[in-house]
């Protein structure tokens, strides 16, 4: 038999096994057993089979693509996110289909679809809170699924604790003497926004302060909420004002010293302000901020899934990625 001419189907034949043992045998899966993944490769060697990556996925019924599902392309977080990703998947040539899917009702449709139709071996969700009760129905389907920033005991989950990020930042700022912090939030709903507060709750608690409800504001992750919220927090009497605002994004943080700067004040000198992410922009603008490691998170989560993919994972994995506190200039 011609080298050139032998497939994976002469691999299979020989060794007298199905086409989809040869395919796990060369992605190095488990499930193979030992006596039989001896005699695919020895068959192998024997035809001096030099397997070829379109035959082998064909022969797998695989689609060598991951979907990837986010809430919106152009926010700095999900871009670094997103670097990591796609980094991961370049390093294991295999292709990224991405997808932007809103928060809302129609959500879970939207991603049912993603997986009905077969184009794709495995998903990864970000910040996506798709742990619910609501998406039951994805857990009785035969694919593989990340959660990116998320904790949750049903899927394969890499996440961060916004309760501990939060209390850093208020820490921070009692330990520099601000006693008068304001707050700005993320969405009432959103399990990021709601778990912050319960972080900045607890640190003031814990020095028997409270957070005064004119300085707690909501809005989105984005600037201009901040930018708003701040305007409000600024149009309180000036007794009122706080010394210190610690905002749920750097997004958010970027608005507030944009509105700061209208009313000729400036951070630290004024008012202290902390952001959370460490975006690229909070670097250059030396913002003081909660580090989040989005680009590990990231390429974190294309290896589990890669691995879940290949059936090298037993049970659900989870893993707690660390957060670190960055001070720069503006407190």
């Amino acid at each position: 038999m011609a080298k050139d001419k032998v497939n994976i189907y002469d691999v299979a034949k020989k060794a007298g096994v199905g086409i989809g043992t040869v395919s796990r045998v060369l992605n190095n899966s488990q499930k193979v057993k030992e006596e039989t993944r001896d005699k695919v490769l020895e068959v192998m060697k024997e035809l001096n089979y030099r397997p070829n990556k379109l035959a082998q996925n064909l022969a797998s019924q695989t689609a060598n693509a991951i979907a990837v599902i986010v809430p919106t392309f152009i926010d700095h977080y999900f871009v670094e996110v997103l670097k990591g990703i796609q980094d991961a998947l370049e390093e294991e040539k295999i292709d990224l289909i991405l997808y932007k899917i809103d928060k809302d009702e129609k959500m879970m449709d939207k991603i049912m679809d993603i997986v009905q139709s077969k184009k794709v071996d495995g998903i990864a969700a970000v910040t996506m809170d798709i742990s619910k009760q609501d998406y039951k129905d994805l857990l009785k389907e035969d694919i593989p699924v990340v959660l990116a920033d998320e904790k949750t005991s049903d899927f394969h989950s890499i996440y961060l604790d916004d309760i501990k990020g939060a209390e850093m930042a208020i820490n921070y700022l009692l330990n520099l003497g601000h006693k008068k912090i304001a707050f700005i939030d993320g969405l009432k709903e959103s399990q990021h926004g709601s778990d912050r507060l319960k972080g900045v709750k607890k640190a003031l608690e814990s020095r028997n302060l409270q957070l005064v409800s004119e300085l707690l504001k909501f809005g989105d992750f984005h600037t201009k909420d901040g930018y708003q919220s701040m305007q409000e927090i600024l149009s309180l009497p000036e007794e009122k004002w706080p010394t210190a605002v610690f905002a749920a994004s750097d997004n958010q943080a970027i608005g507030v010293l944009q509105a700061m700067e209208e009313k000729e004040l400036k951070a630290p000198d004024d008012i202290a302000v902390v952001g959370y992410d460490n975006i690229e922009l909070a670097k250059y603008l030396k913002i003081t901020t909660i580090w989040q490691p989005m680009y590990q998170l990231g390429h974190l989560t294309i290896e589990v899934l890669l691995k879940a993919i290949n059936g090298e994972i037993e049970g659900k994995f989870s893993k707690e990625l660390e957060l670190k506190l960055l001070k720069r200039e503006t407190a």
